[in-house]
């Protein structure tokens, strides 16, 4: 399992109170709290370092507290007293701690990257949420799925890869040595802006779509026991 699987249920939990802010503000840190803990016993069953999972938590939990500010709900005042990067990190300005710590990021941490994008995706803007200009951020989203996308040469993934590959191995006879493919053979170049502009959207398809089954199968699973047939 994939470090970003881990906290999918709680992103669902996040999203699902920005689409309908019920409830009072003790009732939503209780239920954040268990799913807190729910996506940290996944990380660890499925043998992710503490300290990736611990780094990847903050990234959602400063979503988690961005989102809850910003929705129009009765409990949001009282939230402020009850910041979920206060009571598990020990700080109230996760807004520009986000970005500090995904600068200092190590490359190698993929998985933990791949949760800082996908909040990033999800809406996070943090300090840059009162910019106009978003270039700033849109830069940071860019340059992070880059790494993402990078192999272990430090280029696009499959970038270097000859099109249709088994074509060439078509024409081989019965014992023949597999010849190595000629320098001449074209390959596809794409630029980073060409990735991007086509990834980037199918990649938040991919996740949003995660993330409402997720919501769709809770949703689903409260209503049934409800229905008398």
């Amino acid at each position: 399992m994939r470090l970003l699987d881990c906290f999918i249920s709680l992103l669902a939990q996040i999203r699902q109170f920005q689409r309908q802010p019920v409830g009072d503000p003790a009732a939503l840190s209780a239920q954040l709290d268990a799913a807190i803990a729910q996506a940290r016993r996944a990380g660890q069953d499925a043998g992710h370092a503490d300290a990736d999972i611990e780094e990847a938590l903050f990234a959602v939990l400063a979503l988690a507290d961005e989102i809850i500010l910003a929705t129009d709900w009765l409990g949001r005042a009282e939230w402020q007293r009850r910041l979920l990067q206060r009571r598990y990190f020990g700080i109230t300005n996760a807004g520009v701690a986000f970005y500090t710590r995904l600068d200092a990021l190590d490359a190698a941490r993929t998985g933990v990257r791949e949760v800082y994008f996908l909040c990033l995706s999800l809406g996070f803007a943090g300090r840059y949420g009162y910019d106009r200009n978003q270039k700033a951020l849109t830069d940071i989203k860019r340059s992070n799925l880059e790494l993402l996308l990078q192999d272990e040469d430090g280029l696009p993934a499959e970038a270097g890869r000859l099109l249709f590959p088994d074509g060439y191995g078509a024409a081989l006879q019965p014992g023949e040595p597999e010849r190595k493919p000629v320098r001449s053979r074209r390959r596809w170049k794409l630029s980073s802006f060409a990735f991007n502009a086509m990834l980037l959207p199918l990649l938040v398809l991919v996740v949003l779509y995660g993330i409402y089954h997720v919501i769709i199968w809770q949703v689903v699973n409260t209503i049934l026991p409800q229905i008398s047939i």
